[in-house]
Parts: structure tokens; sequence; C-alpha cells
């Protein structure tokens, strides 16, 4: 990094560095993740500011001598109150951000810019949408997730032979063999498998089963576009089932077990 730079940034958390500074770690569409020191927070006027979920410009020095780096102002371009007033909102937008440390965003310079775009536009939704809106918001936005870190189980057709599964057409359908089970998760293979591959194998190599309509709605959070997903309505089974299932698959990503899950237990 140059001695003095500027760049859009994100803060994905804040905590306690001494007595009277904090340590920040910061999402940028052009550096990836890394950390900065605002020192003096208590005195400063940049305390309220540089608070986490707030995007803006933020200004840096970079101390080659003491190998840090330090803020030195922050213009907020988007404060987003309401993750901090609702319960779920927050618990999901700290889950957003610890996802996002624990993989550091991924190994690619490449990837940066792409979650830059997928994280703000996560906490912008969750910002306008409700509770129940939000839920829906947070499995996209892992499944997205999951997309660009190149984890992604292949959704469109059983790992084994090929049998396609159900199209986007069905999501809300009112027939109940739409949440007969349709595909099942194995983690031997890391893809899914259909009805006829998965008898006779164990039940516990394949303890996510999904139904036609969850299926058909992670297939089309890939193919359609973000508005055109959040009209889809869905039966509760189908998101619970979701639910579990991607909630697996972020840990499996971050490599270890997500301290938000942990804590929001029973609220994400």
């Amino acid at each position: 990094m140059e001695r003095n730079f500027y760049t859009d940034a994100l803060i994905l958390s804040s905590r306690l560095f001494g007595e009277t500074n904090r340590i920040l770690t910061l999402l940028t569409p052009d550096k990836g993740i890394f950390d900065a020191i605002l020192y003096g927070c208590r005195k400063s006027k940049l305390r309220s500011l540089a608070s986490p979920f707030h995007t803006g410009r933020i200004w840096l020095y970079n101390d080659e001598a003491k190998h840090s780096v330090k803020i030195t102002d922050f213009d907020v371009q988007k404060f987003r109150p309401a993750l901090h007033e609702n319960l779920y909102k927050s618990m999901a937008a700290a889950f957003c951000s610890e996802l996002l440390m624990k993989t550091r965003g991924g190994n690619e310079d490449s990837q940066y810019s792409v979650l830059w775009i997928l994280a703000n536009g996560f906490l912008d939704g969750l910002e306008l949408i409700d509770e129940k809106g939000a839920e829906l918001g947070l499995l996209r936005f892992i499944w997205r997730f999951l997309a660009v870190q190149g984890e992604q189980p292949d959704i469109s057709s059983c790992c084994v032979c090929d049998t396609p599964f159900c199209s986007n057409d069905i999501i809300g359908n009112s027939e109940k063999n739409m949440l007969s089970y349709t595909a099942y998760y194995d983690e031997s293979k890391q893809g899914f498998l259909c009805n006829d591959c998965s008898a006779g194998i164990q039940a516990a190599s394949f303890r996510f089963p999904l139904c036609a309509e969850a299926c058909s709605y992670l297939r089309a959070v890939n193919e359609l576009t973000p508005k055109e997903t959040r009209q889809l309505m869905l039966h509760t089974e189908s998101v619970h089932q979701m639910h579990d299932l991607l909630m697996y698959l972020a840990e499996k990503c971050a490599g270890s077990k997500l301290q938000t899950l942990e804590s929001a237990k029973g609220i994400l």
C-alpha cells in the first residue's frame, strides 16, 4: 500500500485496542479485507462515524515502520440505522461480517469488487425490508457468497446421473408434491443426489434433503435478477430446509464454527 491513500470501505467490525483506540476491519473493493487503527476514538469525531455496517470513503496512512494502517478520516455515505435497531437484522449483518472476515474475501483480487457489491447490496436490502424478507435475504446472500468463493454445489442436476431437478415455475405452487423431497446433499460427493441415486445410501451422508420448491428457489437465485427473486413466495418448510443446508455450507466455507450462529441461536 502507498503511504497516504483513500478508498471506499465497509466497516465489518470494531474492537477495542488499548484504552482509547479501536481496530476496525474493513472491506474494500480494491484492497480486500484488512485492519486499520482508529487512534484516540473517545475524543475523536470519528468515534460515532466509524461503526460496523457503515459504508463510505475512508482516508488512511500506511505506517511501514509499525506495520500498521491508521485511519485519518471517514466520510460516511450509508449509516444503515435499522441494522442496529432490529435484533434479527443486527445478527444477520453480524453474520455477513463474520463470514467475510473468516474467509478474508477469498484468495483472488478479482473477488474483492464482487464481494463489495454483494455485501453492500445485502446490507442495503436489510435496511429496507421487513424481518420475514430479511430471512430470505440472508439465505440468498449465503448462496451467492458460496458462488463467489467457488464453493456453491450444482443445484441444477444430480451429481451422479445428471437428472435435472425442477424448474423455477413451481415456486409457490400449492400442490403438496412440491414439498416432497427431490434432492439430497451428499457430503462425501459435495453435491446433490436425486431420489434414485440416494436410494440405499445411509441417511447420515445426506442429512440435508431439499424439496422441489427449495431446489427451484436456489436455481432462481442464480438465474434471475435480485428484484425478481425478492418477489418469489415460499412455503415455510422450504425456507427451513434451505436454512439448515446453507448455514452448514457457510461454516464449511469459513473452515470453522461461526460465533454469530452460536450467539444467535433461536434468532437466525
